[in-house]
């Protein structure tokens, strides 16, 4: 069972990335556009933070399951999983946070867009750091 969860898990992360990166990427393409062609692209940026979201939603529940099924708890884990937590906290906080700023600018508030460009390096950058010390924790 902890083998089929630890892949979820994994797959959650593959959800959280991709969703990250195809943002990246997209914004860039948007960058160098015609302004009509740029808007389209930016109408995919909501529909992969959703994606990245449910992948970070997929990972903290199945992170929670292994916790208490592999480790009888968190009394066991090692200190860098706990600086790995903090990024996930930070993570999850850009990840909420680019929701609600595309939900305001949906509702037409125009200063949320400055917002999204603000959290996707957060995110991106916490990502990063909580797989490196997972990987420190778990190795």
């Amino acid at each position: 069972m902890n083998d089929v969860i630890l892949a979820l898990h994994f797959i959650g992360l593959m959800m959280g990335a991709g969703g990250g990166f195809g943002s990246m990427i997209v914004m860039r393409a948007a960058a160098g556009k015609s302004p009509e062609e740029a808007n389209l692209l930016r109408q995919l940026g909501p529909a992969m933070a959703r994606f990245s979201l449910m992948g970070l939603i997929v990972m903290i529940i199945t992170g929670l399951a292994l916790v208490w099924l592999k480790y009888d708890g968190f009394g066991a884990l090692p200190a860098m999983f706990w600086v790995k937590m903090a990024f996930v906290a930070t993570l999850s906080i850009a990840a909420l946070a680019t929701e609600f700023a595309y939900s305001a600018a949906k509702r037409g508030a125009v200063e949320a867009a400055a917002r999204v460009k603000m959290f996707g390096p957060m995110a991106g950058l916490s990502s990063l750091l909580a797989v490196l010390f997972a990987a420190l924790a778990f190795h």
